[in-house]
């Protein structure tokens, strides 16, 4: 198999056909099977739709991973999964079948709706399969775990008997954030919290017994007044009555100028004032008269329409100091009524519709507010009302304001769990630490959570309750067959509300909710192995060696795992977290149908290939967005050119020699490398040393700069640097350049193949067609290891200066308009830095060969070179702030020389200032020189290099030849001939050239 050009349309799809025909990953897990255990757990995406650019991006960064574990010989334990259950599900097929609520689900039929999705979810997984396959990922796709199989909803059944038996499972009647879109509690986890504007009100309630004095509360909730039950204030805050013209109004004191300005109010005085306290239990009247809807239980508690107090939920910071509490529509009002034996009173349905509740009736919450301020000012007691900037929770799958309603739902109990939890969160490894810093802190937030869902497609909650309230929890199919006597064929409802259980006398029948599908997610740990059938697999990989989200999962999968494990093992089930960030467009904004910005991994693979999505992916820090660019796609598309034609080069040079580079002698070779062999050599081993150690540590975002500054410096100046050698060399320096390229190459594209396997395989099968590689595939290599002996980190450094001096003769040769082919008289580096010095000697053929000098040496100071040296006030200013004036006049007093020879050998000119200690680096000073005409200079960072411009006859002549050359090879190329074609040469050039 050999492929002559790369074109990404064709020969990604030709490896993917050769993986697949040879088997390739298969092999390789049967191959690593008995390797150390290594247990990666995919999180599962949705099956609602094909896979999108994000889940793209993270795909690709745990496959990176994957392949690299397994080269490092790891018994890889990868199996793909999914979440299939839930409202995303839901809400696909309600939109195929044209149906807006559970009414019309009803009415369609639940068992039909449920195979609807089944199938749904089931067509859509092996679509995603497919996409993931194009994408090159090497997760297991034979047997994704499925938490619409048995087996899987049976694993989340064996937690909540667990929870059950650790009594951590309880039944509560709550108010929760609701969604009436989709007509389901939601948890405090499946919010997103939009900035919206609401209107704020200040509304008016009468006292009893005292004409004209009111309470005045403020909210932004209007719909909630209805329902108002108590008012709240704190006992340690000091209240006020204001007598405004014929009226008396109770505010907090702290607040009296702010009401009174938002009442637009100028005209008033303050009379009694008294603690919160002394206001308990003082009666009011509701301003819309709603006690003649309310039950009568409720108007016989005493508590009804009193002041309650509450130092928790009550301050001066904003409002009147005074809130209105409706204990059914919110949670901190449901706390205060509770604790003060007022009961979480709400009329409103699933929907979010009043219901019975006289003339809000079929009125929406949240959605009619406009109709409740009217009806509040209507009754005379809206003081006024502004425009009020909030954060306001949307339910994260219908993305439709939320509201409170108070329903009865199972919870699990681990709020008390939470120092334990943070204890365990010390000992996993994050990347980045800012994530571990946010998994803290919503951890140290954590509150129980509701597990049921009053929908149809999920796991059914396996609790099953008589008419008197007594329950039993079933753990298993099994467990439930003995107690009911009859066979479990489907455990989805509605099927599974047929089975009913006699005991003692009682029927139980289910409770209709479903789990809230976060608990699939949640027992993905044990249930992708298949615990607690299986506990031989269990006992071999769990916990998790590593996982891999997005940054929305902190309060997500990363939340729901933990809680998981610790009610089912007491400890986590991960020990090392990489939390990626978002794909964005350009300009930062979130990716929308609606803003027509969306980027499909399909458009990009098309216009660039899998291998650049997988390799721009990388670009971005650990836990930040990706500004999308195509821009950048394409210049990640071209360093891959570099790579392509290195291998080219590799190729065409080992035709020509009749070699086989891989079969050379390596050792013999290597002794008599010079310094750009042993520099690049080491260069090769410093980075495997560097890429393993971020790997290991999983720092994914840091490898592609090592790996990718490698085989550009490969290109861009070994080969550069040896052309000559590989054109007119002998047969020794030509093998020696050979094996230099293909061992440096070879290995760099090793490492890098986790990354671009693409391009990477077919490097590799060409390799192995033309010369006789046994290995059927790059997957097939081990993980290339680091020779210490071979890193000179000495010989790197004094590189490292050479090419900066080097860059600077470059600059230098372009000011003066004199390209590299004219050689020069000779090359002055100004500096006393040793190190430079140092470098210049050990590297000076490398150096007078790549900037075309006669010589190049270090001077301390070229004659005729005068220097100023000024203060950058834009740099010093901030870090020395009053000082600044002292330090621009002392640089401008002391030796420029002196300065300039501090900041070279010591990073910094310091010096002490009213007794402050100064350090003055480079970019701190701005430095002017005047240069003799016949030189040229640069700044290299370690000293001036300067360029002398004079000419002589033999330069001149050997210039003309230079180009006479480059002209010669342009032409053959032009012509179509290849290097070992011999041609006939004429040259007619005028007598001054002869």
């Amino acid at each position: 198999m050999r492929f002559e050009t790369y074109d990404h349309k064709v020969v990604e799809l030709q490896v993917l056909d050769y993986w697949k025909k040879n088997t390739v990953v298969q092999k390789l897990r049967k191959k690593y099977q008995k390797g150390k255990p290594f247990y990666f757990l995919q999180g599962p995406p949705y099956t609602s739709g094909r896979v999108h650019i994000g889940t793209a991006f993270q795909t690709s960064l745990k496959d990176v991973v994957l392949r690299y574990k397994r080269m490092r010989g790891f018994n890889v334990w990868d199996r793909m999964g999914y979440d299939m259950h839930g409202l995303p599900t839901e809400q696909k097929v309600m939109t195929k079948l044209n149906l807006k609520n559970k009414e019309e689900i009803e009415q369609f039929g639940v068992k039909k709706f449920t195979q609807e999705c089944e199938q749904f979810c089931t067509d859509m997984m092996y679509k995603m399969n497919e996409d993931f396959i194009r994408l090159g990922i090497t997760l297991d796709f034979s047997n994704p775990y499925q938490p619409i199989e048995k087996e899987f909803m049976e694993g989340e059944w064996w937690l909540i008997k667990q929870a059950h038996e650790k009594k951590r499972l309880y039944q509560g009647l709550r108010t929760m954030h609701w969604d009436a879109a989709t007509q389901t509690a939601v948890a405090k986890h499946e919010l997103e919290y939009r900035q919206v504007t609401d209107a704020a009100l200040y509304v008016k309630f009468p006292l009893v017994g005292r004409k004209n004095t009111f309470f005045v509360i403020w909210t932004t909730t209007p719909w909630t007044i209805p329902l108002n039950l108590a008012i709240m204030v704190n006992p340690k805050l000091t209240y006020v009555e204001v007598v405004v013209a014929s009226e008396t109004w109770i505010v907090a004191k702290d607040l009296v100028q702010t009401v009174m300005a938002k009442a637009a109010v100028e005209n008033y005085s303050l009379m009694k004032e008294y603690p919160g306290k002394k206001l308990e239990g003082v009666k009011y009247l509701h301003p819309l008269e709603t006690e003649k809807f309310l039950p009568k239980d409720l108007i016989a508690n005493p508590r009804l329409f009193t002041i309650l107090l509450s130092e928790e939920y009550v301050d001066a910071s904003a409002g009147t100091g005074l809130v209105h509490c409706a204990p059914g529509c919110g949670p901190e009002d449901y706390e205060v009524g509770h604790l003060h034996h007022l009961p979480p009173f709400n009329c409103v349905d699933e929907e979010g519709y009043f219901r019975n509740f006289g003339p809000f009736s079929g009125w929406k919450s949240k959605w009619d507010d406009k109709k409740f301020i009217e009806a509040i000012h209507n009754a005379g007691v809206l003081l006024t009302k502004e425009p009020y900037v909030h954060d306001y929770p949307y339910g994260e799958r219908s993305h439709q304001p939320v509201i409170f309603r108070t329903t009865k739902q199972w919870f699990f109990k681990v709020e008390d769990l939470k120092g334990k939890m943070l204890e365990a969160n010390k000992l996993i490894l994050w990347e980045p630490q800012a994530a571990q810093n946010a998994f803290n802190s919503w951890l140290d937030n954590l509150r129980d959570n509701s597990i049921t869902k009053q929908r149809y497609w999920g796991t059914p909650v396996p609790i099953w309750q008589a008419a008197d309230g007594d329950y039993i929890v079933v753990g298993s199919i099994a467990e439930l067959e003995k107690l009911s006597g009859q066979k479990v064929k489907e455990m989805h409802i509605p099927q599974i509300d047929a089975i009913t259980i006699k005991k003692d006398g009682k029927v139980y029948t289910r409770t209709p909710d479903v789990l809230d599908v976060w608990i699939d997610a949640g027992t993905a740990s044990w249930n992708c192995l298949d615990y607690p059938q299986n506990k031989k697999l269990f006992d071999k990989f769990f916990p998790a060696d590593f996982i891999l989200e997005g940054k929305d999962q902190i309060r997500g999968w990363f939340n729901l795992l933990m809680i998981a494990s610790f009610l089912a093992f007491d400890k986590p089930s991960f020990k090392a977290v990489y939390m990626n960030g978002f794909v964005t467009d350009v300009d930062g904004t979130k990716m929308s149908k609606s803003l027509g910005n969306i980027i499909s991994p399909d458009e990009l693979i098309e216009k660039h290939g899998a291998d650049v999505l997988r390799y721009y992916m990388f670009q971005t820090n650990a836990g930040e967005d990706i500004n999308f660019s195509w821009e950048e796609c394409a210049a990640k598309q071209r360093n891959l050119l570099i790579l392509w034609n290195l291998h080219k080069l590799i190729l065409n040079t080992a035709q020509d020699m009749k070699v086989n580079p891989f079969k050379l002698p390596g050792k013999r070779i290597e002794n008599v490398f010079g310094p750009q062999e042993r520099y690049i050599i080491s260069r090769l081993h410093s980075t495997i040393q560097n890429v393993t150690q971020l790997l290991e540590q999983y720092k994914l975002d840091q490898i592609i700069a090592p790996l990718e500054n490698l085989f550009l410096e490969l290109s861009r100046n070994y080969v550069q640097s040896v052309r000559d050698s590989l054109a007119t060399g002998d047969d020794a320096e030509k093998e020696t350049v050979i094996y230099t390229l293909t061992t440096v190459f070879f290995e760099c594209v090793k490492m890098f193949q986790v990354v671009v396997p693409f391009v990477s395989e077919t490097i590799y099968l060409n390799f192995k067609d033309a010369f006789d590689l046994k290995e059927e595939s790059i997957n097939n290599y081990s993980w290339p290891v680091a020779e210490v002996k071979k890193v000179n980190v000495e010989l790197e450094q004094q590189m490292t200066i050479a090419g900066a001096l080097m860059q600077a003769g470059l600059s230098a040769r372009e000011k003066a308009k004199l390209g590299l082919r004219w050689p020069v008289k000779e090359i002055l580096v100004s500096t006393q830095n040793q190190a430079v010095v140092r470098a210049v000697d050990v590297l000076n053929d490398v150096l007078r060969s790549q900037t075309n000098a006669k010589i190049v040496k270090v001077v301390d100071q070229v004659p005729g070179v005068t220097f100023k040296v000024k203060a950058n006030y834009g740099k010093i200013g901030p870090m020395y702030g009053d000082l600044l004036p002292h330090i621009a006049t002392k640089l401008t007093v002391d030796s420029p020389e002196t300065i300039l020879r501090h900041v070279q050998e010591s990073n910094y000119y310091g010096f002490t200032i009213k007794g402050k200690e100064v350090r003055i680096t480079r970019e701190m000073i701005t430095v002017e020189q005047e240069i003799p005409p016949q030189y040229t200079a640069q700044d290299s960072g370690y000293g001036y290099v300067y360029v002398n411009l004079e000419r002589t006859p033999e330069l001149e002549a050997e210039g003309y030849v230079r180009e006479l050359m480059r002209n010669v090879q342009q032409a053959r190329k032009d012509a179509g001939f290849q290097k070992q074609d011999d041609i006939r040469l004429a040259v007619r050039v005028g007598k001054e050239l002869k």
